[in-house]
């Protein structure tokens, strides 16, 4: 398992921020080369230009389980607000420290561990790297021929649940909102109207007024404006401002996207991003095989799994992977080094099941 480890470690010391075309690259080629120094006759395919994806797979062409991974990790943020080096790697007796430890970097170390196992004991498996999930699983959006042609028992995505069996999580709607006014001088604002405080008076009763809906799986459906931008100088009066919201959703997204197109002091809705919200039946015999707790809640954040499952529907799809989910995104991110090792034994377990 040191070499586990010893791959996720490589693996945190790759910058490869969402858009970083190179550094996602990087990533992928490594587990690329990893898997073929072991694993010669390994099935390789790429493609993706901006949102580049790798598709490996092991073994005899036989149904088997995929792992689906994203290379691409959010940004460090101030690294004033880190103990250490985000990008260090360090691994100590509990802890794999650095941005993309959790989310998933190590995740893809387990999944690629047990897939190099699996290969040597003759079974079969297949591994999806994709690039940019964190901002909209941009990368995943181009693998639909990829996936099209695997021979697949069940497809999970090892993001971080602590090793528990996930089988649902809301969709994800994300809208820009335009307003338009009029430039003028500052000195003399009344010759002209005023964009910002056009959006800003309309986004607060929009939020509260949101047709938010409620499923018993899923949840509560909630809604958050992410960003607000306008103007171009503090002396000009602004002619055009824009926010974004994030929607995450239980069912189709129409019904929201109307409702702030229908807002007053809202000229334009751009829908960003529109993913299905994940459901697997819990009792689907690919899920009863897999050697975890299944809890029946859903996870809060989207995965790649939204757009798989829409290429895929009669395959099931969990999220199970080693890690807090609390450490996501947040400074100092660390992965216990214990679920990394026990994420491997299990995901060899599954693929050599499946055999």
């Amino acid at each position: 398992m040191s070499d586990i480890i010893a791959l996720a470690t490589d693996l945190v010391r790759i910058p490869s921020t969402s858009t970083d075309v190179d550094g996602m690259r990087k990533v992928q080629r490594l587990i690329t080369e990893v898997v073929l120094d072991s694993a010669p006759d390994a099935r390789i395919s790429t493609g993706g230009d901006d949102h580049p994806w790798t598709s490996i797979s092991v073994g005899p062409d036989l149904a088997a389980p995929l792992f689906a991974c994203h290379v691409d990790n959010v940004p460090v943020g101030s690294e004033a607000s880190w103990s250490r080096d985000p990008y260090s790697g360090e691994a100590d007796d509990c802890y794999l420290h650095g941005r993309g430890s959790v989310d998933m970097k190590g995740g893809l170390a387990a999944a690629t561990g047990a897939l190099l196992k699996a290969s040597s004991a003759g079974a079969s498996g297949h591994l999806l790297l994709t690039a940019d999930e964190e901002i909209g699983s941009l990368g995943a959006q181009g693998t639909r021929d990829a996936v099209a042609d695997l021979h697949l028992t069940g497809i999970i995505v090892p993001e971080a649940t602590s090793l528990s069996v996930r089988c649902a999580h809301r969709g994800a709607s994300w809208l820009r909102l335009v307003a338009h006014g009029r430039s003028a001088h500052g000195s003399a604002p009344e010759h002209g109207v005023n964009a910002v405080m056009r959006l800003a008076s309309a986004l607060g009763p929009a939020l509260a007024t949101t047709p938010l809906r409620q499923d018993e799986v899923l949840g509560a459906e909630t809604a958050s404006i992410g960003t607000f931008h306008g103007g171009d100088a503090t002396n000009i009066v602004p002619a055009r401002a824009a926010a974004t919201v994030d929607i995450r959703t239980v069912t189709d997204s129409g019904p929201l996207v109307e409702h702030w197109r229908r807002t007053g002091g809202i000229d334009e809705v751009e829908e960003i991003l529109d993913l299905a919200a994940l459901r697997t039946d819990p009792n689907s015999p690919f899920v009863r095989s897999l050697p975890a707790e299944v809890d029946p809640s859903p996870v809060t954040y989207f995965t790649d799994g939204s757009v798989l499952h829409q290429f895929r529907p009669e395959v099931p799809l969990v999220v199970w992977g080693p890690g807090d989910s609390a450490q996501m995104h947040s400074a100092d991110e660390r992965l216990e080094i214990a679920q990394l090792q026990r994420a491997a034994e299990l995901f060899e377990q599954v693929l050599l099941s499946a055999s």
